[in-house]
């Protein structure tokens, strides 16, 4: 009997095929160019590229093979669907996508790429318990063999994470592997300007994979190159160098051009050949099998009410700089600039200087939550929600981390060379030229006492706050709201 199998711009790896057993003389493959695909979030240019140069290139591979393959270019998803009298496609994570869909004409299939069922999330994050990464990272480490010699963890331990938190130092770092954007992509490219033109970023100087291929190339360049030395640098940022030893593998597995299986069993293999360390390898495995995996499990879990949560009751807008990188503070203008330039920036950019300044400022979650959707090309909503709204903005009020990922300038000046560049001076809470992280830190701390007075991690900091002369206080409080004022 014939099928027709739709594939999301996500679902391009080979096991969603085999996984269903497709047919290629007697079922059906399509793929669906919808404008709402690329417009529920304003997406940037490069990540739009990015998803539809993959699926073009995709939708030609099959075509090649001799399938029967259509690609549909319609306003929304249900102008192509309307067309079809049933339809079969892969479960999509994201809320909003799986509402295109009607279920009476849909037969919903269990996304083989994730490492744990859907449907097992609600036991492995019950709402009645605190949740943690760590168990669940264990539980996923033993089931599948991973770092594990019989039943105990290489190197006597599953977290090498505090190995892995060396401050801002100079690295010896092998260049990333690129790739030019082929006549595909250059059409992409074009098509993507002229349809798009109002989407923030550039597609400029696009050199992401964006076949199977080329994702697996840069897969084994990766762990036989650049993981050495991840684990030395993952969590410092360098003004000159926005790559540093990441695996810019998060878009690929994100398309389905890559399995997190087989990116976590390459870093294995990496480790037991000795080109990495066990500190680097398992710092870069959990990454995958323990963080990827926890995130959509919360998304799953927590409901659409997740992405309103406003705990903490901060509602200024998303300042203007998020989207054209023009302010003074020297580390947030590099690091916007290179989300503009490139739809990147890695996890502690995110998490310790956009979300941390974005918490300390008394953004709207939701503004943030927007921002941090549209601007990244492996962002996808199920994965931002809990990064951003629980962990970087703590708006959940602790469901997702035990505190507020918040710093003053110390941290940034300890894990980073900005402040070398920074018309600011990192020394100084107070004053025109004082690190506006330094007062904004402390009128957080202000602000939130009765969040932060019974948590364990924060209370020495707000005791040390209640502590300090009147006058100090007060001239930092001043500080930090003229800084509010001006930004």
């Amino acid at each position: 009997m014939k099928r027709t199998l739709l594939l999301m711009s996500y679902h391009l790896h080979p096991l969603y095929l085999s996984t269903f057993q497709f047919n290629p003389v007697e079922d059906d493959l399509v793929f669906i160019d919808s404008s709402d695909q690329w417009t529920h979030y304003q997406f940037h240019k490069k990540r739009l590229v990015y998803h539809l140069s993959a699926m073009k290139h995709a939708y030609i591979a099959y075509q090649n093979q001799g399938f029967r393959v259509q690609w549909l270019q319609t306003n929304t998803i249900q102008d192509a669907l309307a067309t079809f009298p049933d339809i079969y496609v892969y479960e999509p994570t994201n809320r909003y996508e799986k509402r295109w869909f009607d279920e009476k004409k849909t037969t919903f299939l269990e996304d083989p790429l994730f490492l744990v069922q859907a449907s097992s999330w609600n036991e492995w994050l019950p709402v009645h318990k605190p949740w943690k990464l760590d168990p669940i990272y264990r539980k996923l480490r033993q089931n599948l063999n991973i770092l594990m010699d019989g039943d105990e963890p290489i190197g006597k331990q599953y977290s090498f994470d505090a190995d892995n938190r060396k401050p801002y130092h100079h690295a010896s770092i092998i260049e990333p592997i690129w790739f030019a954007p082929d006549t595909v992509t250059q059409e992409v490219l074009h098509d993507v300007n002229k349809r798009f033109a109002s989407h923030p970023g550039t597609s400029e100087s696009f050199h992401y994979p964006v076949t199977r291929n080329d994702a697996l190339k840069a897969l084994d360049y990766f762990v036989l190159h650049r993981l050495a030395t991840f684990g030395d640098v993952q969590d410092m940022m360098d003004q000159h160098d926005a790559w540093l030893s990441h695996s810019l593998l998060s878009g690929v597995i994100n398309l389905g051009l890559l399995s997190p299986m087989e990116v976590i069993v390459a870093a294995q293999e990496a480790y037991h050949k000795g080109w990495a360390t066990i500190g680097a390898t398992e710092g870069f495995i959990r990454q995958i099998l323990g963080w990827r995996e926890y995130v959509r499990g919360v998304y799953l879990v927590t409901g659409e009410s997740y992405l309103s949560l406003n705990k903490l009751n901060h509602h200024r807008p998303l300042p203007t700089f998020y989207y054209d990188a023009k302010t003074s503070m020297h580390c947030l203008s590099t690091t916007i600039q290179e989300t503009i330039d490139h739809g990147y920036n890695h996890h502690i950019q995110r998490l310790m200087l956009l979300s941390n300044y974005a918490n300390l400022a008394a953004i709207s979650p939701q503004d943030i939550n927007r921002w941090f959707n549209e601007m990244y090309i492996d962002s996808s909503e199920w994965i931002v929600a809990a990064n951003v709204i629980g962990m970087g903005l703590f708006a959940d009020g602790g469901k997702m981390s035990t505190k507020p990922y918040i710093s003053s300038g110390a941290y940034l000046h300890k894990m980073s060379n900005y402040c070398d560049s920074c018309s600011y001076d990192v020394s100084l809470k107070t004053g025109p030229k004082a690190c506006p992280f330094n007062s904004l830190y402390w009128h957080f701390i202000d602000q939130h006492d009765d969040v932060l007075k019974n948590n364990p991690r924060m209370g020495m900091m707000l005791k040390v706050w209640n502590k300090m002369d009147t006058n100090v206080k007060d001239a930092i409080i001043t500080t930090a709201k003229n800084h509010l004022m001006y930004e």
